[in-house]
């Protein structure tokens, strides 16, 4: 599966904590849901850069081939609101899936949940007035998109949770997307197993030491006292 993320370009966007803005802790977050996503099998992920336009990033992951196209935004409106939100494709099951996939993941990450009364939105073409450019134009392009919105970053309490979690936002992200398509996670290394060998047990330290001279002189190189008390 190829998963094209695409952080925020609003760099107009203030936080009211940090002396940041959302262009900013977007592009720092997209790296930390990439590591986590490729820790499943068969899975690649490209971050749009910030010199593409929004329409140059659907061109750009269209023609990679891309199966799924994140947005990576935070939200504003209200001082006092608290939550993710999602907007996805009317017309795509596995949009909206994958969008409530994320969102559940992210309030459960956080500390402050959420007190919104709704959390997902149709994001084109619909009633509610939504006409999001990164939710219309890769659905047209085969692609199934979702625009995240990961908490309020006018609220002081979760802008400053935003800035300085980003990699348990990320890690909550890459898990709604896995949960959400079935992805498997990748096989692990095995733990490597030591076996050591003593060869000496000494009330007098001298005696250590000298045993463990015999020994590297003999070319046990990785030879070592340990003090047991």
């Amino acid at each position: 599966m190829k998963i094209y993320l695409s952080p925020s370009k609003q760099p107009y966007n203030k936080y009211v904590y940090g002396n940041t803005n959302e262009q900013e802790q977007m592009e720092q977050l997209a790296p930390f849901v990439k590591a986590t996503l490729e820790n499943y099998k068969g899975v690649q992920v490209k971050i749009a850069t910030s010199s593409k336009t929004i329409q140059e990033r659907a061109i750009e992951s269209n023609l990679w081939n891309a199966d799924l196209y994140i947005a990576l935004h935070s939200n504003a409106g209200s001082d006092t609101a608290r939550g993710a939100v999602g907007f996805y494709h009317q017309d795509s099951n596995l949009s909206k899936r994958i969008a409530d996939f994320i969102v559940d993941r992210l309030n459960i990450a956080t500390p402050y949940g959420s007190n919104r009364w709704k959390q997902l939105y149709k994001g084109a073409f619909n009633a509610e007035g939504f006409n999001l450019y990164e939710v219309r134009e890769p659905f047209k392009l085969s692609m199934t998109p979702v625009l995240i919105e990961v908490d309020f970053h006018d609220n002081p309490v979760t802008a400053k949770y935003i800035v300085e979690n980003k990699p348990t936002i990320g890690r909550a992200i890459a898990e709604g997307i896995a949960w959400a398509t079935d992805l498997q996670l990748k096989e692990q290394e095995p733990v490597k197993t030591f076996y050591r060998v003593q060869v000496g047990a000494f009330i007098y330290e001298s005696n250590a030491k000298q045993l463990r001279d015999e020994l590297v002189n003999l070319g046990y190189k990785d030879a070592f006292i340990i003090k047991v008390e």
